[in-house]
C-alpha cells in the first residue's frame, strides 16, 4: 500500500503525469500499449490512488492516453503533437546540446524558484544535500540525491512544465553522468559538485534570484566540463 502523500496531491500528480508523459513522448511506451494498473503505478511512484487518478486524468486531457472502462489506460496511437525525441547515447555533440538546453531551462527555473520556493521546498533541498553528502562519505556517487535536488528546484517554480522538462532532460543525461562518475580520472570532482549545490541552495534560501541563476549556471557549466563538454559559447 502506498504511503500517505508527503506533498500536496496536485504537485505529486504533476510529477507522476510528467514522468508518464515523458515516457510516452520519448517512445518508451509504445502507441497502443496498456499502462500498468493504477495500483501498480501507485506502488511504483509511492503515492496514493487519488494521485494516480488525477495524473491519468491529465494525460487523458492531453490526448496521450485513452481510458477504457474495465480494461485500463492505453497509449493513444497518435498523440495530438509530434513526439520530441533525443538520442544522445554516444553522441558528444548532442549531449552538449542537452547541456545547453539545461542552461536555458534550469537557469530560469532557479530564478523562479528563488522567488517562489516554500519552507517545504527548502527542507526537501536540505535533505537532498544531506543525502548527497552521505553518499559521498560512503564512497557512492550521490546520483539519486543530485537528480532529486534539481527536481525539487523545478517543482519550486510552481510551474509543472519545468518539472516535465527537467524529467525529460535528466533521463537523457543520466547514463552519461553515471559513466563519467565511474571514470577514475573524475573521482574527487564530485566534492566540487556538492559545493556547487550548496551555493545554489544558499541563494534559494535567501530568495536571491540573481544569485540562484548565477549559481546554477556555474554548476551546469562545470558539470558539462566534468563530462568533457564545452559550453563556453553559450
Amino acid at each position: 500500500m502506498a504511503q500517505p502523500d508527503p506533498l500536496p496531491r496536485s504537485s505529486l500528480a504533476d510529477e507522476v503525469a510528467g514522468e508518464l508523459r515523458r515516457q510516452v513522448l520519448a517512445g518508451e511506451v509504445a502507441p497502443g500499449a496498456k499502462l500498468p494498473s493504477g495500483s501498480v503505478l501507485a506502488a511504483t511512484f509511492g503515492v496514493s490512488m487519488s494521485v494516480i487518478r488525477e495524473a491519468m486524468s491529465r494525460l487523458k486531457h492531453d490526448g496521450l492516453i485513452r481510458i477504457v472502462q474495465g480494461a485500463g489506460a492505453f497509449v493513444e496511437a497518435q498523440t495530438r503533437s509530434p513526439a520530441f525525441r533525443m538520442d544522445v547515447h554516444g553522441q558528444q555533440d548532442r549531449l552538449a546540446w542537452v547541456f545547453e538546453l539545461r542552461l536555458a531551462v534550469e537557469t530560469e527555473a532557479a530564478a523562479l524558484a528563488a522567488a517562489r520556493c516554500t519552507p517545504q521546498h527548502i527542507a526537501e533541498l536540505r535533505e537532498a544535500l544531506t543525502d548527497m553528502e552521505a553518499a559521498f562519505s560512503n564512497g557512492g556517487p550521490g546520483t539519486d540525491a543530485d537528480a532529486r535536488f534539481h527536481q525539487i528546484v523545478a517543482r519550486a517554480t510552481g510551474n509543472p512544465l519545468f518539472v516535465e522538462m527537467y524529467a525529460f532532460l535528466a533521463s537523457h543525461i543520466a547514463a552519461a553522468i553515471d559513466t563519467a562518475r565511474l571514470n577514475s580520472t573524475l573521482q574527487g570532482t564530485w566534492r566540487e559538485a556538492h559545493d556547487e549545490h550548496l551555493e545554489i541552495f544558499a541563494a534559494l534560501h535567501a530568495g536571491d534570484r540573481l544569485g540562484a541563476r548565477a549559481a546554477i549556471q556555474r554548476h551546469i557549466r562545470n558539470a558539462a566540463g566534468r563530462l568533457g563538454l564545452d559550453t563556453s559559447q553559450v
